[in-house]
């Protein structure tokens, strides 16, 4: 009884320091995604859909949670650096210079608790990210019309329940409340100046939930399947102009929507599918393989409706592709006290070249991931690098097709981001 109150104090100390220390989780997969959800994880490039194995198991397959023994925790902290340029030119090809992002470092906690009710129940408890945003541009680069910066923050906290059949199969259920919160600069003298800076500021909580499944086939072969249902997220905050030209004209003016107002719009978030298999040809060896397919295409549009005294519409048009996330990892423990791991990730891209802008300068990523775990009596400390190449995103298209988005032509380029993890579990 002793140990278990410590060990909840430390851990209770850990998600407390996390949650109020970085309540910010901005880095991103493909589209807006969050890849870093564990240390492990982050180290098997996502391979524990299949695998499982600690507390992190409820944000890749709540299913498998089926497979840990009494009361375990873990706090989890991922750091993101991320940074990339952008060659821009005019419409006739003349280049107008290249404007880098701002130096940019996120921290993404995370904290899990399962428990085993008795032989056949579990619950599970997840607090983590799921989706996030954080770009900066330079205040006077060509596409700040479109973008200056923007920062989307979302925490999903995720209970759910497993129940075990037998030793081969389980499936889980859960609920998701999601909190989230966006700000958003846009640098309007870019189109005409003293116009100034456009700040749009919201918050909403949204409601979803997940179903898994995980097969044990036998003592080398397993798998995991898993869905997490699509969300709406329903935003309310306010608008406000640096320069405030709407009350010296009159509703007929296209400069009479320039006014401080209230706002509310609609986030349409994905659902995805997972898929994963883990083969296990000795007892310190694991490989896994995974595939995720993401429903971008859900994400249409983002509209926002900006009341009294504007009552107008500001459509912003999307239509992205659904995505599909490809996952290979291996984790080896050459010695009881310490496990190796290495993971490759590919990802395509939902962006639709016709509509791209500069809130995600993506158009598809690779993953290079290497950690290593110690364990020490009930205790396990997990370690993780993650190397993120993505693909060169071309604006032509967008630039030619909108020209009124703000977006101008040019290209990425060096987008590149350096992610840190480690994890901090106890097993009561």
């Amino acid at each position: 009884m002793n140990r278990f109150f410590s060990g909840a104090r430390l851990c209770g100390a850990l998600l407390v320091s996390l949650t109020l220390l970085f309540p910010v989780s901005r880095a991103q997969a493909e589209g807006f995604a969050i890849m870093e959800n564990s240390a492990r994880g982050m180290a098997l490039a996502g391979g524990l859909i299949a695998r499982g194995g600690d507390p992190s198991t409820l944000a890749y397959n709540p299913a498998a949670m089926t497979l840990l023994d009494g009361t375990q925790m873990q706090a989890n902290l991922a750091v993101s650096q991320f940074y990339w340029g952008v060659d821009t030119r005019t419409l006739s090809g003349q280049d107008t210079g290249n404007y880098h992002s701002a130096h940019q470092t996120w921290p993404i906690p995370s904290f899990y608790i399962t428990h085993q009710i008795n032989d056949n129940v579990w619950f599970g408890l997840a607090s983590y990210t799921r989706f996030g945003l954080g770009v900066k541009y330079p205040h006077n680069w060509p596409g700040g019309a479109n973008l200056h910066s923007v920062q989307l923050i979302t925490n999903s906290l995720n209970p759910s329940i497993a129940y075990k059949f037998n030793d081969h199969l389980s499936i889980a259920a859960g609920v998701e409340m999601m909190s989230a919160s966006m700000q958003m600069r846009k640098n309007l003298d870019v189109q005409r100046d003293g116009l100034g800076d456009l700040n749009l500021n919201g918050h909403g909580v949204s409601f979803g939930g997940n179903v898994a499944l995980h097969l044990r086939l036998n003592d080398q072969w397993s798998m995991g399947l898993t869905y997490r249902a699509p969300m709406s997220l329903k935003v309310n905050g306010k608008t406000r102009y640096d320069t405030q030209f709407g009350k010296m004209f009159s509703p007929d003016s296209p400069y009479y929507k320039l006014q401080n107002s209230r706002l509310r719009g609609t986030l349409h978030l994905p659902d995805s599918i997972g898929f994963g298999v883990a083969y296990k040809p000795t007892e310190n060896l694991s490989f896994e393989a995974d595939a995720v397919y993401t429903l971008w295409s859900r994400f249409r549009d983002f509209n926002i409706y900006m009341k009294d005294p504007v009552n107008m519409w500001e459509n912003s048009d999307r239509h992205w592709r659904n995505s599909w996330t490809l996952g290979i990892s291996g984790e080896y423990k050459p010695v009881d006290w310490m496990a190796l791991r290495l993971g490759f990730m590919y990802e395509t891209s939902p962006m639709n070249l016709g509509n791209a802008d500069y809130m995600v300068p993506s158009n598809g990523r690779n993953y290079y991931t290497a950690g290593v775990g110690f364990f020490y009596k009930n205790w396990t400390i997990d370690l993780a690098y993650m190397y993120i190449h993505n693909h060169v995103l071309d604006y032509t298209n967008s630039a030619l097709g909108n020209p009124s988005s703000g977006v101008v032509p040019g290209r990425t380029t060096h987008p590149h981001a350096h992610n840190f993890g480690i994890g901090i579990g106890y097993k009561f």
